[in-house]
């Protein structure tokens, strides 16, 4: 590859000239810069980033830190960001912590070698202690997809998708309740606290299956339904999880959505292609990564010290066929 130097005794010129070329100063003669420029193009210069970053430049690079790559929604998430950031010429690199806060220490050491730019994050662990890292950052950072007290979040409100998630159930005269998830679970603490306002004694009506493994709660699920002779409405914490729900559920031959009926979370391809189809919270992706980056470059720009700020955009429940049944068990 051709450096810097080589460029400028090709070109003829200095090598700060050519810096100043290949970083726009408008001061070089203009006869002078098309030539850099044209012999650039012809050898097919590329900068070296890295270089560029420890001289104060910009490295273009930004990074986003998921918490599961394999799970379609960060997927659909980092595919829109890297789509909106690449209109602003910026590239993304991509690390996932599978909800590992460990591993998310020593993503922020690599950051720091690459002198990226900004950084996404969407969070392993959302205390504070957590965070606390993250704070220490030099570069400009957000949080997608969740909401953080003290740091610039673009997100939906998880509690509000759970609110609509008990008000959709309790329409279709679900009786029992069930979450498949964790009790801390912003989504869990929306769904119970909807459940109470719609008169739901959640305290008879309301269970959570949550064991070490998924393979354990989904046996515990399947046989408390078994013994049901009500209908049963079940929140799954995403579309993975209910998917894996739906495929439990059939297998133990209990009717969807007449005694079962289901809703996911993210609106994935997952919920889209099952049969039947699963009900799911849609989340706007393209405009949640699309404002998450001009966002961030906003902050880029204004440097350090500005306002923390909050950008909550809002979910839709894609209702399709495992709770589209209003027929009482």
């Amino acid at each position: 590859m051709i450096t810097m130097t080589e460029l400028a005794r090709i070109a003829g010129v200095s090598q700060p000239t050519v810096s100043r070329v290949l970083n726009g100063n408008p001061s070089v003669n203009p006869d002078v810069a098309k030539r850099v420029l044209d012999c650039a193009k012809q050898h097919n210069y590329q900068p070296n980033l890295i270089a560029r970053s420890l001289n104060g430049n910009k490295t273009y690079l930004l990074a986003a830190i998921v918490p599961d790559i394999s799970n379609p929604y960060f997927a659909e998430l980092i595919k829109a960001l890297e789509r909106e950031a690449g209109k602003m010429g910026y590239s993304i690199l991509i690390f996932n912590s599978d909800y590992d806060h460990e591993k998310e220490l020593h993503y922020l050491k690599l950051l720091q070698q690459y002198r990226v730019d900004g950084l996404f994050l969407a969070p392993a662990c959302e205390d504070a202690q957590s965070l606390l890292p993250f704070h220490q950052l030099s570069i400009p950072w957000l949080v997608v997809t969740n909401y953080i007290e003290n740091a610039d979040s673009i997100y939906i409100s998880h509690e509000k998708a759970g609110q609509m998630v008990a008000s959709h159930l309790v329409d279709i005269k679900a009786k029992r309740f069930l979450f498949i998830g964790r009790r801390k679970d912003r989504k869990f603490i929306g769904f119970e606290r909807g459940l109470r306002e719609l008169g739901v004694d959640t305290r008879q009506c309301l269970t959570v299956f949550w064991e070490e493994t998924l393979e354990e709660t989904l046996s515990l699920m399947a046989g408390y339904l078994e013994d049901l002779n009500v209908r049963a409405g079940i929140f799954a914490t995403n579309d993975m999880d209910a998917l894996v729900t739906l495929h439990t559920i059939v297998n133990a031959g209990i009717d969807i959505p007449g005694k079962a009926a289901l809703v996911g979370f993210d609106n994935t391809f997952i919920s889209q292609r099952t049969l039947p189809g699963i009900t799911s919270v849609s989340q706007p992706i393209g405009e949640m990564a699309r404002l998450a980056i001009e966002h961030l470059l906003l902050k880029m720009k204004e440097g350090a010290g500005t306002d923390v700020s909050h950008v909550e955009l809002t979910a839709k429940l894609a209702v399709r066929a495992s709770t589209l049944s209003d027929a009482a068990f």
